[in-house]
């Protein structure tokens, strides 16, 4: 009976440094596998690579929609120290109309700085906090534009009636004696 190779086992340890020598077999198994470790590592990295980039588009995107709609807003909102766990020590956190987070700390020093400039978790707690009391706001913010513009139909559709008698005392009715017209005709002759 051959003798049956020793198979590499994933025991922690670099199976080729050491006192045993291996089989051309045994070496050959650890190059395949440390290789398809390689590439799998190689395709994670190339992935992660591609995510972080879009990750970081993405909070650049979120976050100046955001300060677009708090400015237009002219909203700062309160964030619950609770909603931002990775923000430690805070007495209060504030996002502001500008997008800047500010941090009022336990021993009254202020930090402040823009919202992208966090780490995307601290992001994503800030957005989830702000999001209900957005929403509150975006609804106030209609009724108050759907009332303006009831108004605004109501005062077109008033003038639009106070305008039309002087726009016929304008019209000439056919057959009516124009002076010019008249000058036109007995100057030419």
């Amino acid at each position: 009976m051959a003798d049956k190779p020793e198979e590499v086992k994933d025991t922690g340890e670099i199976p080729f440094i050491g006192d045993n020598e291996l089989a051309e077999e045994q070496i050959k198994e650890v190059e395949e596998k440390f290789s398809s470790l390689m590439r799998v590592i190689t395709e994670d990295a190339r992935q992660l690579s591609e995510f972080l980039i879009a990750e970081e588009n993405t909070i650049a995107h979120i976050c100046k929609s955001l300060e677009n709609i708090l400015s237009e807003l002219n909203l700062s909102v309160v964030i619950p120290q609770k909603a931002v766990p990775t923000v430690e020590k805070s007495k209060e956190i504030i996002l502001n109309s500008q997008c800047h987070l500010i941090i009022v700390k336990e021993d009254g020093t202020v930090e402040s700085k823009s919202l992208d400039r966090y780490a995307p978790e601290t992001i994503l707690a800030v957005v989830w906090a702000l999001i209900p009391r957005l929403r509150e706001e975006v609804s106030a913010y209609l009724r108050k534009v759907s009332v303006r513009l009831n108004f605004l139909g109501m005062i077109k559709e008033e003038l639009k009636n106070i305008q039309k008698p002087f726009v016929r005392s304008e019209e000439s009715p056919i057959g009516e004696f124009r002076e010019d017209k008249a000058k036109e005709i007995f100057i030419a002759q």
